[in-house]
């Protein structure tokens, strides 16, 4: 990756940091689809493989590849001691989750706070809501949509739900009060790098599909200009990290 002249040494030295963590495991860096990610991210990536586990399971079973008591006992297995790890954590930290008004909560209540009515977070969610009203009318009910085009629908369609979730976890760490080690600022950055991919692409098979649907050409001129605008907002966040 290519530093920007602008870029603070702060941002560059989480961007470092991210990429390391990101060959460790992949999975806190991605979009959630499996079926698109390359190979060899599949294999270093452990949720992968866990899912992957759960499904060969089940086809040597002979049973669904969602069998929920297959997918119970695989979990289990996935899962077993993590419960007491938690409970001793909590424990020496002298956390109570009885006590939501206790010193412990004070970080969690000053970094949700201000995203709760954050107007970014609100544009997505209108985006979310935007790109629905569209798929429903042109895509979810629609049986005939020409071949060259239904990967960019279920690029459209893939996304337009995982951009407001990524953001508002994005924006949940990039207010989060400052600690040594930076986690949730390093968190809000590697999401909005997820943000950005999703407008991207999303943005590219808007303009594929547009040619399409001449009915619905103001509507999806309405949809770049969200992303754009949520683009734009997301990059002046980045670029206030100094």
């Amino acid at each position: 990756m290519t530093d920007k002249p602008d870029m603070s040494e702060r941002l560059k030295k989480i961007l470092k940091e991210n990429a390391e963590f990101e060959r460790k495991s992949p999975y806190n860096f991605c979009d959630r689809w499996c079926e698109r990610c390359t190979h060899e991210k599949q294999m270093r990536c452990s949720l992968y493989q866990d899912e992957f586990e759960q499904k060969i399971t089940c086809i040597a079973h002979g049973r669904d590849s969602h069998d929920p008591e297959i997918t119970e006992e695989v979990m289990r297995r996935q899962f077993e001691g993590v419960e007491e790890k938690i409970e001793q954590f909590m424990e020496d930290n002298d956390i109570d989750l009885d006590d939501i008004d206790s010193p412990e909560f004070e970080g969690t209540k000053e970094q949700v706070e201000p995203v709760k009515n954050h107007p970014l977070d609100a544009t997505a969610k209108q985006y979310c809501k935007r790109t629905h009203e569209f798929l429903r009318k042109t895509f979810y009910d629609k049986k005939k949509v020409n071949a060259g085009i239904v990967y960019d629908f279920e690029t459209i369609a893939w996304y337009h739900t995982l951009l407001p979730a990524k953001l508002h976890r994005a924006l949940c760490g990039f207010y989060k009060p400052v600690d040594e080690d930076e986690f949730g600022l390093c968190d809000a950055v590697a999401q909005f790098a997820v943000c950005k991919k999703a407008i991207d692409q999303s943005t590219g098979s808007l303009r594929k599909i547009k040619p399409y649907y001449p009915a619905h050409q103001n509507l999806i001129v309405e949809l770049s200009a969200l992303l754009h605008n949520i683009d734009s907002r997301i990059k002046m966040l980045e670029e206030s990290i100094g």
